[in-house]
């Protein structure tokens, strides 16, 4: 069915760009679906013609809430403290792919933790690719396990999208940002990666990334960029948000003077590694769980009555609960569809 195409609401103010940084000329397409310089949030025009009720168009799924770094913007160390470090089951994967009724515009293999630390990744890449799940299967990795029989794995299973995020040029900044050390074996894995993928001929299209922290010299962009261009596919950079304030630093993704309704609430759900379920990637503390694969479906879960309220209380602007949404910035670069929400009457209680 053919749906109307809404204008999108403007909202005054001055804007600093979320996921794309400050600095506007480093704003790209990464994905015709998403808006420029990020994975994250869908194009206006798309949701409208394209979410329903029967299921999300973006899943997220999670191998694994473990790590091998330390990074300083990331809450994943009170994540575990909370919840314990968990690996996914292979079959409780498949169960989730199984249950997708037609093809998603992304699946994406990651959320609080290193997904390369999961051994079973490669058959679950594969398993994906073998139910033609997603226009893209798609994961975020800190590369440190590139070299690995993982990491070769998931490029000789045709992953099709890998974001590395790398967050520095200089091995200070690697060690400040990160905490741990290697940045030159980082590169030389990353590297090592590239030509591997190229002797299979494999269509995996492989992204760079540093994020536009206040610590990190205009310098260090450039020189990050100079380093990677015309050897990865693609050099992104990226503001840098606070998971909802959970993480003492100044943000740098787009910000605005006006709340608005968080419109990947019609569109995302996120599988952690333990198997609940929760409304998005940002949610690294479980106050916006939504269900468990481990009882519900996923459409269940979906059209469930948590789900229905949490959109509510954002057509309402109640932004506290779940407590995850109070603070966070991710939404703001889909723009105000608060007038097209809520007329998805189907979406809510």
């Amino acid at each position: 069915m053919n749906r109307p195409i809404y204008p999108v609401q403007k909202v005054p103010g001055k804007v600093n760009s979320m996921g794309r940084g400050p600095t506007t000329i480093y704003h790209q397409s990464l994905n015709d679906n998403y808006v420029k310089g990020t994975l994250t949030c869908l194009r206006p025009e798309v949701i409208q013609q394209r979410i329903h009720t029967g299921f999300p168009l973006v899943l997220n799924i999670e191998p694994t809430n473990a790590c091998n770094a330390r990074c300083h913007y990331c809450p994943r160390e009170m994540t575990v403290q909370s919840q314990g470090t968990h690996y996914l089951d292979l079959e409780d994967f498949k169960r989730v792919i199984d249950q997708i009724p037609q093809k998603l515009i992304m699946l994406n293999l990651h959320k609080d933790g290193e997904p390369l630390l999961h051994r079973d990744l490669p058959a679950m890449v594969a398993y994906a690719r073998k139910k033609d799940a997603a226009e893209v299967v798609h994961l975020n990795t800190n590369g440190i396990p590139l070299h690995s029989r993982v990491g070769r794995g998931i490029i000789e299973q045709g992953i099709d999208d890998i974001t590395i995020s790398v967050d520095a040029a200089s091995e200070a900044s690697y060690r400040r940002f990160k905490r741990v050390k290697g940045l030159s074996r980082l590169e030389g894995h990353i590297r090592d990666t590239i030509d591997y993928r190229n002797r299979l001929n494999s269509p995996t299209h492989i992204r760079v990334k540093i994020m536009e922290f206040d610590q990190c010299p205009p310098e260090e962009i450039e020189l990050f960029r100079e380093r990677w261009t015309g050897v990865a596919d693609e050099v992104q950079v990226t503001g840098v948000h606070s998971w909802s304030g959970a993480i003492d630093l100044r943000v740098t993704d787009e910000t605005t003077p006006q709340r608005y309704p968080c419109a990947l609430l019609w569109y995302m759900l996120a599988v952690n590694s333990n198997g609940q379920v929760s409304i998005c990637n940002v949610d690294w503390n479980y106050s916006g769980v939504v269900g468990s694969i481990h009882t519900q479906s996923v459409a269940e879960i979906w059209n469930g009555p948590r789900l229905r309220m949490i959109r509510n209380n954002h057509l309402q602007a109640i932004w506290n609960n779940p407590q995850v949404c109070e603070k966070c910035v991710v939404w703001v670069s889909v723009g105000n569809m608060r007038n097209f929400l809520q007329d998805q009457e189907k979406f809510l209680p």
